[in-house]
């Protein structure tokens, strides 16, 4: 019978909680994700948790939604920072020290190429929207109301992006996932949430040094985490393998 545990450490920082987690169908990317992740969360001793369980009530992509409400519920730390299984990091920065401290949602915006089509030949609209991948929470009553909300949205269960448009909705940045005028952020909402630099979340394509490749790219140089999303499961683990001189 095979096992697959969870696994955490407290370090009695109540400064800062790394939240993650993956299932078994997941581990060959997600076991190399989780080493990475507690090198760089034992470097600033920050607790950290990871969620390795085979069932789950909704769709897996759901697991952050819950872990950070169940967190802010218990509300032990001043800030937890969920990271996708497919997240690593490149290099000791505390994010920290990279913020607006007054703001209560963290979340870099990154930009695709739009689902709706232009009238004109050789012309493509180009949006943005927040990648969950990486999300820092301040623990607030403001925070774990917009979780709850992002929760209950539940026509987004069988979405291709189930969690990410639950959470583009509730933001106001719905271009990709209704209307392409339907981008509105709210006052609320500009007050409370900062957009991230990219380097907290720099996505390559599988083949981004290829000259040929014009894919759109949300890749930065030197980035702090780099994030495999958007590519097959064993294009990540070739990527693992053949640039993982990048990782700390």
């Amino acid at each position: 019978m095979f096992f697959f545990k969870s696994s955490s450490k407290n370090f009695k920082n109540s400064k800062l909680k790394i939240l993650s987690g993956y299932n078994f169908r997941y581990r060959s990317v997600g076991k190399e994700s989780e080493k990475n992740i507690i090198k760089y969360a034992n470097h600033f001793k920050f607790d950290y948790e990871f969620e390795k369980s085979n069932k789950f009530e909704r769709h897996f992509y759901w697991l952050k939604i819950k872990m950070l409400i169940d967190n802010l519920k218990k509300g032990k730390h001043e800030f937890y920072l969920w990271l996708d299984a497919d997240t690593f990091f490149c290099r000791y920065e505390n994010i920290l020290n990279h913020i607006d401290k007054s703001k209560h949602i963290f979340v870099h915006n990154n930009f695709f190429k739009s689902v709706h089509k232009t009238k004109y030949k050789f012309v493509n609209y180009l949006t943005w929207g927040p990648n969950v991948g990486v999300l820092l929470v301040r623990n607030t009553k403001w925070s774990l109301k917009f979780f709850k909300n992002v929760w209950n949205k539940k026509k987004y269960l069988k979405h291709f992006w189930p969690d990410n448009a639950a959470f583009m909705d509730e933001v106001g940045l719905k271009a990709e996932i209704a209307k392409i005028s339907d981008n509105n952020l709210s006052k609320d909402v500009r007050n409370n949430i900062s957009f991230l630099s990219g380097i907290w979340n720099s996505m390559p394509k599988r083949n981004f040094e290829n000259p040929e490749n014009d894919e759109i790219s949300n890749f930065y140089f030197d980035p702090v985490i780099i994030h495999l999303a958007g590519i097959r499961r064993r294009d990540r683990i070739n990527f693992i393998k053949k640039y993982k001189k990048l990782f700390i």
